[in-house]
């Protein structure tokens, strides 16, 4: 009888510890109606130097003191900031950061142009903020580890990788960068680790805010690979902070200054299943093929980006391949873009093609419409950086 009991009670607890897995499911799946989608208007063409590809890890639209508007990326090759005028594509001037030395960043990889007296820039290396000017001199360093100097900081405060899609923002003088855990929340973490530092720009003071849905990244749910706990940021008309998680087909409404979540808004596709987490119990050993195999299967969400022009948002969706394989090219996944009003309402979706001819992580908003780089197989030299520009159209 002992001998049956404890078959039943081991039994038990491997049911439990392999299904710990969270379905996300899309109550309104084939449940909304499309009026709107997205068509492709104008482009834009950029030529660069023999040093600059195209690819770039991140840009930010900005205005001179002339009142153009100048489109900057970031050259990793070169640790510099290109800067060029959006309205006719001429090349304008660049910055670049010695990579040792006193005035040395030895990775940017991510920037914030308030004006050329104060340029933010994120230094990789030593997960740090640095306030240049635009001639690339160093004016103060900002550590993102936290005040109690941890060896292990990287438990307890977010680790960046800031792109055009997940960008700093600016909300009353407080300078924002959204982060993540690159690897599964643990279940005794989810209350206390917080993935957005906040910056303020008269004394850069840091604080941290903003958590992880229980619902979705709760109970040490197994989201390892660092994708699905990517979190992109944007701001809404009235200044609400906007994020989208890759898992969830809702979007999450907050306040740059508080970990309260206002609102929770249905923000999914039409098309979008249930997304599952990995089916696996132990997280810090979850083999690599099932991690790749769970991103190509899931459709996962990508950024949200607001357009002021059309009071519309857009909302990128990498829909899964059923039948994708472990050769299968995280490229080859659809890139879908959802569209909704500034209420959320559903307007519609397409379907552009795949990350073989999209770079969707570069993604902008110009009063002529979502600029998206657009990748020119065909244009082997490299000498051009491309965008294509789509505008909302009633069907």
């Amino acid at each position: 009888m002992k001998l049956k009991l404890y078959i039943v009670g081991f039994l038990f607890l491997l049911v439990s510890c392999t299904n710990n897995v969270v379905s996300i499911k899309n109550n309104k799946k084939g449940k909304v109606e499309a009026t709107y989608q997205l068509v492709e208007n104008s482009g834009k063409k950029f030529y660069l130097d023999s040093e600059t590809a195209p690819k770039s890890p991140y840009m930010q639209m900005t205005e001179d003191s002339l009142g153009r508007r100048i489109l900057t990326f970031l050259n990793l090759y070169k640790n510099a900031i290109y800067l060029y005028n959006y309205e006719d594509t001429s090349f304008v001037r660049k910055i670049v950061y010695k990579k040792e030395g006193g005035n040395a960043v030895s990775r940017l990889s991510g920037y914030y142009i308030k004006n050329s007296d104060s340029i933010y820039v994120y230094n990789m290396p030593m997960t740090e903020v640095i306030l240049t000017n635009s001639s690339a001199e160093i004016k103060e360093h900002i550590s993102l580890r936290g005040s109690d100097n941890k060896l292990d900081w990287f438990s307890y405060y977010p680790q960046y990788l800031p792109s055009t899609v997940n960008p700093f923002l600016l909300v009353n003088d407080i300078l924002l960068l959204t982060g993540q855990l690159f690897s599964s929340i643990p279940a005794t973490d989810i209350d206390r680790f917080k993935f957005t530092a906040c910056i303020n720009t008269h004394n850069n003071m840091v604080e941290f805010r903003h958590t992880y849905p229980k619902e979705i990244y709760g109970n040490g749910v197994n989201w390892e690979g660092g994708i699905p706990t990517r979190v992109y940021p944007t701001l809404s008309a009235k200044g609400e902070l906007i994020h989208s998680f890759p898992a969830s087909h809702d979007l999450y409404l907050s306040r740059w200054d508080s970990d309260t979540t206002i609102a929770q808004v249905y923000g999914g596709s039409n098309n979008a299943g249930t997304i599952h987490s990995i089916d696996y119990d132990d997280t810090a050993r979850t083999p690599d093929n099932l991690i790749i195999s769970n991103f190509l299967h899931e459709d996962m969400y990508g950024a949200i980006i607001y357009d002021p022009y059309r009071k519309v948002y857009y909302r990128f969706l990498l829909q899964g391949i059923p039948n994708a394989t472990i050769a299968t090219s995280k490229e080859e996944k659809p890139i879908n873009i959802i569209i909704m009003d500034e209420n959320f309402n559903y307007l519609g979706e397409t379907i552009i093609g795949t990350g073989k001819k999209w770079n969707w992580t570069n993604s902008f908003v110009t009063c002529e419409g979502l600029n998206i780089e657009y990748i020119d197989n065909e244009d082997t030299n490299e000498d051009y950086l491309n965008f294509r520009i789509f505008i909302p159209e009633l069907i």
